[in-house]
């Protein structure tokens, strides 16, 4: 159990406990000095301890025993100033657990799925270059001009590992690499309901694992600027958004962005920023817009509906192609899903196929 210490500091973080939560949590079994000296490799819990910790941790009992975890690289946050250190830390070592676990499985099947990055030569010195690296995105992927039904979907497609936490509401999303080539996004749960939020800050991400290093010499304010606008650029391309609203208007109704959104999946708050970068509007119009929709009450509000799942199913899918094919057992498997066999077994109950 080599690896015991960094697996039990991750274990405590993931759950976003202090040294002394755990300690309460334990039930003051052992103290917070006690721990910190686990955590630090000086000393080892006997058995009794060992139970309590996986207990307090909610954790297999195999989970401490597990080989290091990968070291995220490049990691950026959405929104980072709103996200509080504990709830960052919690984020991350989710994030390397699931890669660890994701990575194994794609060992086991030899079903790695490579990175390749389309936007790696490509020169971005302004926001309209931006504009043309998600035109060149489009066309390399063979996106061609229609609406995107589901990003996530494509993402996993194009060797993207996306993961799904519960997480606080101020968690938007969250993108890193692994050895440099092996780019994941981190998307709320808490989002499952407000479907083009999460589509926008799933590509919002995708800008940075594709244009960090065009973009790693600006302040960090500019870089979210220039990604919400690769985001834009990807639901709803400038062309595109002309033919939908016309090539130049003084007002555009609320209902026309609500019926852009149920076609692109792109909310009606960022489509007004799609018709001003189109210079279908004025500046000077879009903020007029967004004051009368803050004096309705409807800035934060969801308007429109858009019909896509935006689940991330590969690693699922995998899992079960692993069981189905008895390459890997049940035991292993519920320990790749990070559950107990027993759950796992539910799950997979099924009525018999005649």
């Amino acid at each position: 159990m080599k690896n015991f210490p960094e697996r039990l500091k991750s274990a405590r973080l993931m759950q976003g406990l202090s040294l002394q939560a755990l300690a309460d949590r334990m039930g003051n079994l052992v103290s917070k000095q006690a721990l910190s000296k686990y955590e630090q490799g000086v000393m080892r819990p006997d058995g009794e301890v060992m139970t309590a910790l996986c207990r307090a941790l909610d954790i297999r009992s195999d989970y401490l025993a597990r080989s290091v975890m990968p070291v995220l690289q490049e990691i950026k946050f959405r929104k980072l100033t709103r996200l509080s250190a504990k709830e960052q830390d919690m984020a991350i070592e989710r994030t390397r657990d699931f890669l660890q676990r994701y990575m194994e499985l794609e060992s086991i099947l030899g079903e790695a799925n490579a990175f390749e990055n389309p936007l790696e030569d490509f020169a971005i010195q302004s926001e309209e270059d931006v504009e043309k690296a998600a035109e060149k995105v489009r066309e390399q992927w063979q996106l061609g001009k229609d609406p995107i039904y589901n990003v996530v979907e494509i993402l996993e497609n194009r060797g993207v590992k996306v993961l799904e936490i519960n997480a606080h509401e101020d968690f938007n999303g969250m993108s890193a690499f692994v050895e440099k080539n092996v780019p994941v996004i981190v998307l709320n749960d808490f989002f499952n309901s407000v479907i083009d939020r999460k589509r926008f800050t799933a590509l919002h991400e995708l800008g940075h694992l594709l244009m960090q290093r065009q973009l790693e010499h600006l302040p960090e304010k500019e870089q979210e600027r220039y990604c919400n606008r690769f985001a834009g650029a990807m639901l709803l391309p400038q062309d595109v958004c002309r033919k939908a609203l016309g090539n130049k208007r003084y007002h555009i109704s609320l209902n026309e962005l609500i019926l852009l959104k149920e076609r692109f999946g792109i909310s009606p708050q960022a489509a007004i920023f799609r018709a001003i970068h189109a210079g279908v509007v004025s500046e000077f119009y879009g903020k007029s817009f967004w004051q009368d929709l803050s004096k309705k009450g409807l800035k934060k509000k969801e308007l429109g509906e858009f019909k896509s799942s935006e689940k991330a199913t590969r690693f699922r899918q995998l899992l079960l192609r692993a069981v189905s094919e008895e390459i890997i057992t049940y035991s292993k498997a519920a320990a790749l899903n990070n559950q107990k066999l027993a759950e796992f077994r539910q799950e997979l109950a099924a009525p018999t196929l005649p």
